[in-house]
């Protein structure tokens, strides 16, 4: 059985499948299939994607959280930048790499002079040498402690 794909719109597909059922002898249920997915076009490459996607766009909480982060109005920026809009041309990098949050590592005179840190950084160093021995399960719970601490 040829069909015709160059057709684009469901309506126009109907028509085309009622003119091919009145030149056919009756068809049974693997021919009726082929013309309901011809309808529906479900053969049609990627098809079925561009409509899920214009239907449910999916987007995560995290997701969200980056898009948000990245989305600044332009006059918003302006307005927080001491040279205007000359700094705002100097700040823009077209490296889509780069880390959005850079992370400050803890140095040794962070170590020495905040409260609390020496302790969680032996803790973490004892974690990791129970991780060389651990278990698979082990493992994954002395991990999420490393990360928790």
């Amino acid at each position: 059985m040829d069909l015709d794909y160059s057709l684009e719109t469901p309506e126009e597909r109907v028509i085309y499948v009622k003119q091919l059922i009145k030149l056919l002898p009756p068809l049974n249920n693997s021919s009726l299939k082929i013309l309901a997915d011809y309808i529906l076009f479900i053969h049609d490459r990627n098809q079925t994607k561009k409509e899920r996607k214009e239907e449910h766009p999916i987007l995560t909480p995290n997701r969200e959280f980056t898009i948000d982060k990245r989305q600044v109005s332009y006059e918003g920026l302006i307005e927080k930048l001491e040279n205007g809009e000359d700094g705002l041309y100097n700040m823009i990098r077209n490296d889509k790499t780069q880390i959005l949050d850079p992370k400050d590592p803890i140095s040794p005179e962070d170590i020495d002079n905040i409260p609390g840190i020496k302790e969680c950084m032996d803790v973490i160093l004892s974690l990791k040498k129970q991780l060389e021995t651990a278990s698979k399960y082990r493992r994954k719970q002395l991990n999420q402690a490393i990360i928790d601490t």
